[in-house]
């Protein structure tokens, strides 16, 4: 298990092995929640199946936690999204394109991320900028982890955005779309990582 801290660090960078010790100090708690609980289910290959997965074990942060689904290549939907995703977005985000959310520059990151995911397989923290109606954008963390699907396919992810404050402070504002990723890492689980992280690669690829 790994100890809480106030809120993710947007500081600095985590170790360069990035394996699940190294990275969880820079979590936030809700992550860090999320991360303590996918550590604690069995695991086959490396990866727990969807089935062992009880969302009550995370029922204090299930508002702000969603399954994502690979639908295609590079297609993903929100299988679930919590009560707490879809307040803010001002929609049902259960069923929906996940870049519906996304801006183009965004979604180049996170198409690479998702599909390390499920790929290598491994885990992913990152930051990323969130745009508000009124043009004020702020950093918010998100952490993405593989299950396996019922047929025992890679294709579901984890994950938790953000954390709660919003919602217990009751604010209205809405987000208009994920702008960029800042920050990024793959997350060792045991298959070792992808050659680069998403953002490296992305750059790369765009010279």
């Amino acid at each position: 298990m790994f100890a809480s801290t106030s809120g993710p660090r947007l500081d600095g960078e985590p170790n360069g092995d990035c394996c699940v010790s190294s990275i969880a100090e820079y979590m936030g708690p809700v992550a860090r929640r999320l991360l303590n609980a996918w550590s604690a289910l069995p695991k086959r290959d490396l990866v727990p199946d969807r089935q062992s997965f009880d969302p009550m074990a995370i029922a204090g942060i299930l508002p702000v936690v969603s399954l994502v689904e690979r639908a295609g290549e590079e297609q993903w939907r929100f299988r679930l999204a919590g009560t707490e995703l879809d307040r803010r977005w001002g929609r049902p985000l259960t069923g929906a394109d996940y870049f519906t959310v996304v801006s183009a520059e965004a979604a180049a990151v996170v198409r690479r991320e998702f599909a390390g995911i499920v790929e290598q397989p491994c885990g992913s923290w990152s930051i990323r900028c969130i745009e508000y109606e009124s043009g004020r954008r702020v950093g918010m963390e998100a952490l993405r982890l593989p299950l396996r699907a019922r047929d025992g396919r890679l294709g579901l992810i984890l994950s938790c955005s953000g954390d709660l404050s919003g919602r217990s402070a009751g604010l209205t504002e809405r987000p208009r779309m994920i702008v960029r990723v800042t920050r990024q890492r793959f997350i060792d689980v045991g298959a070792g990582l992808p050659s680069d992280n998403a953002l490296g690669a992305t750059a790369q690829a765009g010279g």
